[in-house]
C-alpha cells in the first residue's frame, strides 16, 4: 500500500524576538500575546507584529489569558489577576506553591473559565495537578498525579477536553461538560512517536483536527484525534517548539518558540530562536 503524504508547510517569522522560553500565545482585543516564562513578562503586539509592549510580573509565569479588566495568570506564586497597568495580585483561593512548584500552560475554556496546571523545576513525576478557575474566582483541582502539566484545549461541538502530560508521549482526552466545566472517562486519543519530539503546547482547530508543537523537533505536527493519523506538519525554522494559538480568521497558526540551554553553535545556527511564527494551516 501506497505511503499517505501529509502537507508539509513552513512558518514564517511573524515577530522577532528572543525569548528564553516562549509559551502560552492567545489573541485579545486584535493583538497577539505571549509570556516568556522565566524572563517574567507578558508581550503583546499588534496583528501586523508592531507595537511590541510588555508587563513584568514578580515571579515565573507559565500562562496569562484576558479577565475583566487585565488578566489572570499562573505563575511561580500561584494563581494571579494582573491590570492592565501591570498591578498583579495573588487570587485568595490560589492553590499554596512550595518553592519547587510553579504553574505551567494554562488556557481559557469555552465558557470562560481558566484552566491551568502545575509541574516541579525537577518534573518530579506525579506531583502536578491541574485547576480550574470559575470567573467568580473559585478554585478546583480538577485532575492530579500529573509530571509536566501542557498542552490543553476542547472542541466544544462533541464535547471534548484534550490534554497533554508531557512526559507520557500523548494526548488525552475527556468528555466535558460546557455548563459545569466537568472533565470524566479519561483515555487516550493518541501517542506521540517520539522520533516527533516531546508533546508541548496545542490548539484545536475548527476542523477538530489538534495541533501539537514538539519541543525538540522543529515543528508543529497536525493531529486528527479520532485515528491518531498524522494530517499535517509545520516547519519551523528552530528546534524548540513551544505552544502555539489559531489566530482570529481559523487559518493562521502562531507559533512560539525557545532558546532555553541552547549552546552559542546552536544559537548561531538558529538565530530565530526564540521568536514568534506564523504558518497556514495546512488542509483549511
Amino acid at each position: 500500500m501506497a505511503r499517505v503524504k501529509i502537507p508539509i508547510v513552513n512558518a514564517e517569522l511573524f515577530r522577532q524576538i528572543g525569548c528564553t522560553v516562549g509559551e502560552g500565545p492567545f489573541w485579545h482585543k486584535d493583538r497577539l500575546y505571549w509570556v516568556d516564562i522565566f524572563e517574567r513578562k507578558l508581550y503583546s503586539c499588534s496583528r501586523e507584529a508592531q507595537d511590541l509592549r510588555s508587563l513584568s510580573v514578580s515571579s515565573d509565569l507559565g500562562a496569562a489569558a484576558p479577565w475583566d479588566e487585565g488578566f489572570i495568570l499562573g505563575t511561580k506564586n500561584g494563581i494571579e489577576t494582573l491590570s492592565q497597568g501591570g498591578a498583579s495580585q495573588l487570587l485568595s483561593s490560589s492553590p499554596a506553591l512550595t518553592p519547587e512548584f510553579r504553574f505551567n500552560d494554562g488556557k481559557l475554556d469555552p465558557a470562560g473559565r481558566f484552566w491551568c496546571g502545575t509541574t516541579t523545576y525537577k518534573f518530579t513525576v506525579g506531583a502536578g495537578a491541574l485547576y480550574r478557575v470559575e470567573r467568580d474566582g473559585t478554585i478546583s483541582c480538577v485532575l492530579e498525579g500529573i509530571t509536566l502539566s501542557n498542552g490543553l484545549d476542547w472542541d466544544e461541538q462533541p464535547g471534548r477536553f484534550y490534554f497533554i502530560d508531557t512526559m507520557t508521549q500523548r494526548v488525552d482526552v475527556f468528555d466535558y461538560d460546557l455548563a459545569s466545566g466537568q472533565i470524566a472517562n479519561r483515555r487516550v486519543a493518541f501517542e506521540v512517536p517520539k522520533e516527533f519530539g516531546i508533546p508541548d503546547g496545542m490548539a484545536c482547530d475548527k476542523a477538530g483536527r489538534l495541533w501539537v508543537a514538539c519541543w525538540g523537533g522543529s515543528h508543529v505536527i497536525g493531529f486528527d484525534p479520532r485515528s491518531g493519523r498524522t494530517v499535517g506538519r509545520i516547519r519551523v525554522p528552530t528546534q524548540l517548539t513551544s505552544s502555539c494559538w489559531i489566530g482570529p480568521d481559523n487559518r493562521t497558526l502562531y507559533i512560539t518558540t525557545a532558546r532555553l540551554n541552547l549552546s552559542p553553535e546552536v544559537l548561531c545556527r538558529e538565530p530565530l530562536a526564540g521568536s514568534v511564527f506564523q504558518a497556514d494551516l495546512p488542509g483549511l
